[in-house]
């Protein structure tokens, strides 16, 4: 596995519904991301704070520098999140890659430096408990 920026979360491998549980979102995203006990990941805060492309935003945060799949990206987002149909999170995920915040290749997302800087600069401040 790649070495990761201080503060972010790994892909890691679970025996219990990989598809899910295969993401631990880093100590930046504390307090807003979260991970059950049960391994399954989870908005800390309420879903109306954020919007589709902030959610998307926070979770390929919190995976970098991995990339995490189409189908992978709409699981996680209607579990952690609310559920969402999955051509609403491709017209948002289309959105972020013309804005240069998104990167997409062969089905698979990250988010590009002025993302990253987008997640860090101005939605984890608006984000963070007082």
């Amino acid at each position: 596995m790649k070495s990761q920026p201080a503060g972010t979360g790994a892909v890691q491998g679970t025996a219990v519904d990989q598809s899910v549980q295969a993401y631990v979102p880093g100590e930046e995203l504390s307090g807003i991301l979260e991970t059950t006990p049960e391994g399954k990941l989870h908005f800390t805060i309420p879903f109306d704070r954020i919007s589709a492309k902030e959610a998307i935003g926070l979770i390929l945060y919190g995976s970098t520098p991995e990339t995490i799949e189409d189908a992978k990206l709409i699981e996680l987002l209607g579990t952690s999140w609310k559920a969402v149909k999955d051509n609403v999170v491709r017209a948002r995920v289309s959105e972020l890659r013309k804005e240069g915040k998104l990167i997409a290749e062969q089905g698979r997302y990250s988010l590009s430096g002025a993302g990253l800087q987008w997640i860090s600069q101005d939605v984890l401040p608006k984000l963070r408990p007082v």
